[in-house]
């Protein structure tokens, strides 16, 4: 009995010696299982947060997509709408630095033939890697680089008030359909017009170029314009913002406007929003200097004036500033052409009318290599000049 005693004790200790290693060991791979789930969550939760940004807007996927593939250098060389070259090979020069566009001048079509201008231009857009702006000043009466010379068309494009007094606004919107035409027709694919200026008189600066001296009447004029230009795939661009009204010329230095922001918000501002609301697709800045708004500083180097533009006024095409050659604002920065391609930038202009590509795409990049720029504000600009060459058809829509 006593022997049977001690081999039943035997066996329940080996039972229990077993119970408790099967429970450890149980209990170890629940421990194991459970940090093996946290870390799945946790790989989960970083992939997600790590995740591209998704975009409701196709477009702006394609945008992002395009941007993400460009080099800082490329980038910046997408917000340069840069004066054709005089000495330097328009061609080797779009290779290089892959503008974002090209102004044209008179130089450019006065010695030459429409059918050398479309060969020209195929050869710029052949060395850009993404299509690219081709724009020119053809505002109408006394501002035409094109159509001032017979053998591209045998009468100039009039000025919008001349077209009104014609036919009224059936004459202003065929212009523009005639214009979009014969732009297109040649290869440009871009007009810096209509000018959105109110004057107040016969004496001012801007009333050879505008198209009234009622706010009213300019703003139904410019959504008649970009309105008929969209229509025809054919960008346009509203100037000179927030206008000139009785201001002075900035071609030949700075010149400072006294008015009251008020007075801007009554009145001059109108057609520019009649051209936002119409979908113009860019915007440009003036230089003039608005003391009642941003004291002392060129509209188009002002953050403030850029952001009444987006926040205020809801624009969200591509603001342009005006050429940065001009002494209304290379005065400003003293002279400094890179800095005042900086200062634009810093200032919320998506694209500049270049006039130093060198010296203005390098400082751009070193400035934001130095923080004085934020790279999401370059691919923010850069984003919506993509978006603005899908929209217009220059870049295939995927």
């Amino acid at each position: 009995m006593k022997k049977s005693g001690k081999i039943i004790i035997s066996i329940l200790s080996i039972v229990l010696i077993c119970a408790i290693v099967f429970d450890v060991t149980l209990v170890n791979n629940s421990k194991k299982e459970n940090k093996s789930t946290l870390s799945t969550t946790q790989n989960v939760t970083e992939s997600t947060s790590e995740a591209k940004k998704t975009y409701s807007d196709p477009v702006e996927a394609q945008a992002r997509q395009m941007v993400e593939n460009m080099t800082l250098y490329e980038k910046v060389g997408q917000m340069l709408l840069y004066y054709i070259p005089k000495k330097e090979d328009p061609v080797k020069m779009m290779a290089r630095w892959q503008f974002g566009g090209y102004i044209l001048f008179s130089r450019n079509f006065e010695n030459s033939t429409p059918a050398k201008t479309k060969s020209e231009i195929n050869e710029y857009q052949s060395a850009a890697k993404i299509p690219a702006f081709m724009a020119v000043d053809e505002e109408g009466g006394g501002v035409n680089r094109v159509s001032q010379f017979s053998q591209y068309r045998s009468e100039p494009f009039h000025s919008g008030i001349t077209n009104y007094q014609k036919g009224g606004w059936q004459g202003v919107i065929d212009d523009a359909k005639d214009k979009s035409e014969f732009m297109l027709d040649l290869g440009i694919n871009t007009v810096l017009a209509p000018v959105a200026d109110v004057p107040y008189s016969r004496s001012d600066y801007i009333y050879s170029r505008a198209f009234s001296t009622d706010a009213d009447s300019v703003s139904e004029y410019v959504s008649k314009t970009v309105g008929t230009m969209n229509e025809n795939n054919f960008l346009s661009c509203v100037k000179h913002f927030p206008g000139y009204g009785n201001n002075t010329n900035t071609h030949t230095g700075m010149s400072v406007d006294k008015r009251s922001w008020e007075s801007f918000e009554k009145r001059d501002l109108k057609p520019f929003k009649a051209g936002i609301d119409a979908g113009v697709p860019f915007l440009m800045v003036s230089h003039n200097v608005i003391d009642d708004y941003d004291k002392g500083v060129p509209a188009s180097l002002s953050k403030k004036i850029h952001n009444y533009i987006r926040n205020d006024m809801g624009y969200n095409g591509i603001i342009i500033c005006d050429g940065l050659g001009m002494s209304g604002v290379r005065d400003y920065v003293g002279g400094d052409k890179g800095e005042v391609a900086v200062r634009a930038v810093m200032a919320g202009n998506d694209m500049l009318c270049a006039t130093d590509v060198g010296v203005q795409l390098r400082a751009i990049v070193k400035a934001v290599n130095d923080g004085r720029i934020e790279l999401n504000q370059i691919e923010d600009s850069v984003t919506r000049i993509l978006m603005t060459k899908i929209n217009y058809g220059l870049i295939e829509k995927e």
